[in-house]
């Protein structure tokens, strides 16, 4: 089948690939955010009744089903960045403890009475000063791709229509005690949101390739102009943003045309390490309460055991 007459690639948006026609970005939220001031590849305005794609799909993206409401995971819960961050901390470790050992010997070797001495001492300096740094960093990936939450929900509730998610709490580098994690929940209205993807280049090692993020973006209140927060929802798309709408088209069908909280045959995400962020009780409760179990999603997706 062609991309042409493929339902997947069946996007109702042209590309955008100009400034936000809605937003500005102050430099400090520029800091905050790699999207932030970002040209979006491709843009969805506030009005929410027409369609965006001609398919809806959760995209491997659900993460669970209230009465009332979805849980849609970020690209963070993809299992691609778990598994880079593991080899990082291998790779890195393995260089510190190289480090560490050339260090050490050369240390042990150290002679006041032998000529040479400064440079020696030098190079176990040297040599300690770069284990350490390895080691930090071998612990930084460990941290994110291991202690981290396995994913960064979103809940969509339809009965209040409101959007609700975690801020994230940045990982600092040089303190290897601290864990990252979520901060305050934040919740804005489902009617307020702007829907954009954008293009990014990401260096994989051996040669770049474009890669496609989706976001909901809200403006501040008192400054309508200005985007207040950005949050990502769903996966990376390599090569191309058709596919990435198809998420977006599912939320927009289910919060604006009553549509399934699930698609036929489909799944929950059970990618990652680690448990989900829990949304507090008031969260939860408007959501129509605790998260349906496995078999009654698999029953809302047509699925026999």
């Amino acid at each position: 089948m062609s991309r042409e007459n493929n339902p997947d690639y069946d996007i109702r948006l042209p590309q955008w690939n100009a400034p936000d026609p809605q937003f500005e970005f102050g430099e400090q939220f520029q800091k905050k955010t790699l999207l932030g001031g970002k040209a979006p590849w491709r843009i969805s305005l506030r009005e929410k009744k027409e369609p965006v794609h001609g398919k809806a799909d959760s995209c491997d993206s659900l993460l669970n089903i209230h009465s009332n409401a979805i849980v849609v995971g970020a690209p963070a819960g993809t299992t691609e960045i778990t598994f880079m961050m593991g080899l990082y901390a291998i790779l890195i470790g393995f260089a510190a403890c190289m480090f560490g050992w050339g260090a050490f010997e050369s240390i042990r070797d150290l002679d006041p009475e032998k000529s040479g001495y400064l440079l020696n001492s030098s190079i176990a300096i040297v040599l300690t000063i770069a284990s350490i740094f390895f080691l930090v960093a071998a612990a930084f990936f460990f941290r994110i791709g291991f202690l981290t939450p396995r994913d960064l929900p979103v809940l969509f509730n339809r009965k209040t229509r409101e959007v609700s998610f975690f801020t994230v709490i940045p990982m600092k580098f040089w303190k290897f005690w601290q864990r990252a994690g979520v901060g305050e929940i934040k919740t804005y209205r489902w009617d307020d949101a702007y829907a954009r993807s954008y293009q990014l280049t990401e260096l994989t090692g051996e040669a770049a390739r474009s890669t496609y993020l989706l976001a909901l973006l809200w403006g501040d209140p008192s400054q309508p102009r200005q985007c207040k927060e950005i949050v990502t929802i769903g996966y990376k798309g390599w090569w191309e943003d058709e596919l990435l709408w198809r998420l977006y088209e599912h939320i927009r069908r289910y919060m604006e045309e009553g549509g399934p909280p699930i698609q036929p045959g489909e799944s929950l995400r059970r990618s990652g390490t680690g448990k989900l962020p829990q949304f507090p009780p008031e969260v939860i409760a408007a959501a129509g309460g605790p998260a349906l179990s496995e078999e009654e999603v698999r029953r809302l997706a047509s699925i026999r055991e």
